[in-house]
């Protein structure tokens, strides 16, 4: 009698589920090492410059919330803003609720969300009569930077709750500014050359699986 021969449906299976991952993992890897190499600005991966505007007296970044950050890792965050309208530009970085008391009463928009494809940038909006004080007058900021032409503001990650604030260096309304905000991260390029070795490694024990005979 003729015996049908079972096909090795598991090994099958796992050679699909292996495959999936190691392309999950060359993804990663090789979107990493482009975004390292073809479109970084030494070394920062950057956003594109977009313009920003409020009538308010700040634009302010949603809730910038970082949790522990292990000692490995060194992560930066940088803003570049240049004025849209002529006048000197500040950008600071802060605690979130030392800029919330600085902005209390005061007429703002908190940036909540952007969409760059195409850009659009979601804004909440707070009214108020209150003028503040001209912010590089306050001591609580991080990271600052104020004057005329492009102003640049870097700082290392560390845990809490941040906001990025960028307003006219007088206080007065109608903020306009055209920005772009990039991240630095150490190692970066290696943690991207890893994950693509090991999933041209998983690839190659998927393919070895998938057409290893019984």
């Amino acid at each position: 009698p003729v015996v049908a021969q079972r096909r090795p449906t598991g090994r099958i299976v796992a050679a699909i589920l292996l495959g999936l991952v190691a392309l999950c993992l060359i993804a990663a890897g090789g979107a990493g090492i482009y975004a390292r190499v073809a479109a970084s600005d030494h070394g920062w991966i950057t956003t594109g410059s977009h313009r920003y505007a409020t009538d308010g007296r700040a634009i302010v970044s949603g809730s910038l919330d970082v949790d522990q950050i292990p000692d490995w890792l060194v992560a930066k965050v940088r803003v570049k803003a240049s004025s849209a309208n002529g006048k000197p530009i500040f950008v600071g970085v802060a605690k979130r609720a030392a800029v919330d008391r600085y902005l209390a009463g005061v007429a703002h928009s908190t940036l909540e969300d952007v969409n760059f494809d195409p850009f659009n940038p979601t804004y909440t909006q707070t009214d108020g009569r209150n003028v503040p004080a001209r912010p590089a007058a306050e001591h609580f900021w991080v990271e600052s930077k104020t004057g005329a032409g492009t102003q640049s503001v870097s700082w290392k990650l560390r845990s809490g709750h941040w906001r990025v604030v960028v307003m006219n260096a007088d206080a007065s309304s109608n903020v306009a500014a055209d920005a772009k905000v990039g991240t630095w991260i150490r190692g970066a390029l290696a943690i991207a050359i890893s994950l693509l070795g090991v999933g041209i490694a998983v690839a190659a024990g998927a393919i070895a699986l998938g057409v290893r005979r019984k």
